[in-house]
């Protein structure tokens, strides 16, 4: 499974130079954790000045074949608990742990902080 990260969604849903690469790797398919959702619902109403279209991106992942992620008080831990030995922020620590959590062998995303980890970066 591989977990799509909240740069990959928010791309699919306005437009710019990855619009038709995200929208195919979500059609794909994987999982998505609920910080995600909640990053991508700002990045879309941020970039596209509508909070109601921003609302309607983020239900229909709903409808897709879409795992969706809780993020729990383990995956907090475990992201506290490692942030020194990987270096990286508190916000993808979690989404790291959660792809770890849940036995994803990728996670897809354009943010070069998640190279050279032991979950390998793909980008769509």
């Amino acid at each position: 499974m591989r977990l799509l990260d909240s740069n990959v969604v928010s791309y699919a849903f306005y437009n710019n130079d990855f619009t038709v690469k995200c929208q195919n790797a979500i059609k794909d398919g994987g999982a998505i954790d609920t910080f995600s959702l909640a990053e991508s619902f700002l990045i879309i109403e941020k970039e596209t000045g509508s909070r109601e279209f921003a609302q309607k991106s983020i239900k229909s992942l709903f409808r897709l074949n879409i795992q969706i992620i809780d993020i729990d008080l383990n995956v907090i831990f475990e992201a506290l608990k490692n942030i020194n030995h990987y270096k990286l922020s508190i916000f993808d620590m979690i989404h790291y742990c959660c792809a770890a959590m849940n036995d994803c062998d990728a996670i897809i995303s354009y943010d070069k902080d998640f190279d050279n980890l032991e979950i390998p970066r793909e980008e769509p």
